[in-house]
């Protein structure tokens, strides 16, 4: 799925645009689906099948959409900012994962698709040009505002209570702690492909907010 910093990047060209929601909502909600938490048994609890309101083993976006958007959202309060969030995470992860069965056909990817080391090396580059960004960009919202966060309360009942808010300070600490070195090589991602990506999947965004909500970005 598409890294934090992809999802907070998109965050911000989102209220760039005057999108009438609660801010601080919104931008936990784009990160609410990976609010899991990683047990000693390797998975994190609540398990992806229900964070990612999955169908048939896939994420579904739709499948959230029906449970907790499909009524009048005008005014948008805090929790339903949160609920539109959460919802933009599901559909840029959808985009993502399409993003990255074009990669798949590409023959550096084809030639460590049945390596063990695949996800380390593939990730490597996703987060390396995570901690770029945020290295060369301080005003991101990251920075001025999610490492700030100290309190947030739950909206959706699969999370235990404050289960959010300690995902929001291992994020807020895995980024405030990581680097990628200044002669890494960007092998199985560029910077310019996340660039594109972004722009793209706002443009999705953009398009549901009009077709579903009937509310336009400026």
């Amino acid at each position: 799925m598409a890294t934090w910093v992809t999802h907070f990047r998109i965050t911000e060209e989102l209220l760039k645009r005057n999108l009438p929601v609660s801010q601080i909502e919104f931008l936990v909600g784009n990160i609410g689906p990976d609010c899991g938490l990683v047990g000693e048994d390797g998975r994190p609890t609540p398990s992806k099948e229900h964070t990612h309101f999955k169908v048939d083993g896939k994420i579904n976006s739709n499948s959230f959409y029906q449970k907790h958007l499909s009524c009048e959202l005008q005014p948008l309060s805090r929790k339903l900012s949160y609920y539109l969030g959460y919802y933009f995470h599901l559909v840029t992860d959808e985009e993502w994962l399409k993003l990255l069965a074009r990669k798949k056909e590409e023959k550096v990817y084809q030639e460590i698709l049945d390596s063990p080391d695949y996800a380390r090396l593939v990730k490597k580059d996703w987060y390396g040009l995570d901690f770029q960004y945020l290295k060369d960009h301080k005003d991101n919202i990251f920075w001025t505002d999610f490492q700030h966060i100290t309190d947030f309360p739950e909206y959706l009942d699969i999370f235990p209570e404050g289960q959010t808010l300690t995902q929001i300070k291992n994020i807020t600490e895995f980024y405030q702690t990581s680097t990628v070195s200044e002669d890494h090589e960007f092998i199985y991602l560029t910077a310019a492909e996340v660039d594109e990506f972004i722009e793209d999947t706002v443009e999705v965004v953009l398009n549901l907010l009009n077709e579903r909500f009937n509310l336009q970005a400026v």
